[in-house]
């Protein structure tokens, strides 16, 4: 059955919102909190879709340091203070902006809810998502010990392989982590769209972002904090690199979350079969079912990233493949119908917006009748476009319909 894919959620929420039900911390915020790294239960996160402009994202990607307790700094918050003193030096050095209120970052203990019974759950569906709305990754590395091994290598060094050269137990670690492998190859293959982050970058982030066409991904740990060295940048992991470090043979505290990481390494080879314009043997290796979630995952990233074109031709390419496979439910080819009536709303398609949404319309009718909510909300969106065709008398009636299912439904 399909009753939890992405296409049918919309059709019951109607118009999306690409970061719609991910919270964010501010770094304003953060900075204030007396307990470094705060939980969720603090409640200083915000939604995503709630600014008015565009802020710069930032994705924490971290080792867990106490994860019996479980928390993820140690005592005396050496992470936290790690995470805002590299904000800090990027903001000095002109990388990232240097007003506190245009950056946010993602932090898991921060930004999902710890009380759930499966905090890891609620990843399932929304870690593209995350990643995709993100402009940086930042792993912060707590290494006191880090004289140790850095003491006869000079910063050069490291650079021609920091992946395999910065010898920081923690960083080690990292690598062998299966979310933090997952996080590390999500940044590399989510699309990403340079153009509108280069209002907010400068220095060594724009360079990196101008020649590589990738998400940076910075490590900053206690040698650069003490020798007050800027952040490394990591080579973005390539595809061939997932067969050498899959995510899925990563360690866990939890043996529970195994099932969750081998999903989301099936997210990044169907995401990288359809980059490729394999979509077709993505869908004979996965199933329909998969591909076409994943196809509605990244039109929603393309969507947040204002790249509409896109994002209509991921929404194309998911109605294929649901209308391709018998056992797709027509409510699931309705809902993606009634998102692509959206997409070419906003590309300014008015005309086949409204055929699209018409065609939407009929198979809602022929599934739940006539006065069902989602046949109400086809309704408003049709006025919604009457309305910028200026066909006022032909909105206004659109948006009667609309209202009297609505208030039937009370």
């Amino acid at each position: 059955e399909e009753a939890g894919t992405n296409a049918e959620k919309a059709a019951v929420a109607g118009p999306e919102k690409g970061v719609q039900g991910i919270n964010v911390l501010p770094l304003a915020s953060l900075k204030k909190s007396e307990n470094g790294i705060p939980r969720s239960s603090e409640k200083l996160t915000v939604p995503a879709d709630s600014f008015d402009q565009r802020l710069f994202r930032i994705f924490v990607s971290h080792r867990w340091l106490q994860p019996k307790k479980p928390h993820p700094d140690a005592n005396g918050h050496p992470k936290y203070q790690l995470i805002l003193k590299c904000i800090e030096d990027m903001q000095k050095r002109g990388w990232v902006p240097s007003d506190d209120d245009k950056i946010v970052l993602w932090i898991d203990y921060a930004c999902i809810n710890q009380d759930a019974k499966d905090p890891a759950a609620e990843l399932n569906d929304n870690m593209l998502r995350i990643v995709g709305m993100c402009d940086m990754v930042l792993t912060p590395v707590v290494d006191e010990e880090w004289e140790s091994w850095a003491a006869h290598l000079e910063r050069d060094q490291i650079e021609k392989d920091v992946a395999g050269t910065y010898g920081a137990k923690q960083w080690q670690d990292y690598w062998k982590r299966a979310w933090c492998l997952l996080e590390m190859f999500f940044a590399a293959h989510v699309p990403f769209t340079p153009q509108l982050v280069l209002p907010l970058i400068g220095g060594e982030v724009l360079n990196f972002v101008t020649e590589k066409k990738a998400r940076p991904h910075v490590l900053y740990g206690m040698r650069e904090s003490e020798k007050n060295e800027i952040a490394f940048f990591l080579v973005p992991l390539r595809d061939e690199k997932l067969e050498e470090n899959d995510p899925g043979n990563g360690e866990l505290f939890s043996e529970n979350d195994r099932p969750k990481i081998r999903y989301h390494v099936k997210e990044l080879r169907i995401s990288t079969m359809i980059r490729q314009s394999k979509t077709d043997e993505a869908v004979a290796t996965f199933g329909a079912f998969d591909v076409a979630n994943v196809l509605d995952k990244l039109a929603e990233v393309h969507k947040e990233q204002c790249q509409f074109q896109q994002q209509l031709e991921r929404v194309q390419e998911a109605l294929e493949v649901r209308r391709k496979d018998p056992k797709s439910s027509d409510n699931a080819v309705a809902g993606t119908l009634m998102t692509m009536g959206l997409v070419y709303e906003r590309l300014g398609c008015f005309d086949i917006a409204l055929q699209t949404h018409e065609e939407a319309l009929e198979m809602q009718k022929k599934i739940h009748g006539h006065d069902h909510v989602d046949v109400a909300k086809t309704y408003n969106n049709m006025g919604l476009v009457y309305e910028k065709l200026g066909e006022y008398k032909k909105a206004l009636e659109y948006y009667q319909k609309s209202l009297e299912i609505k208030i039937k439904a009370l």
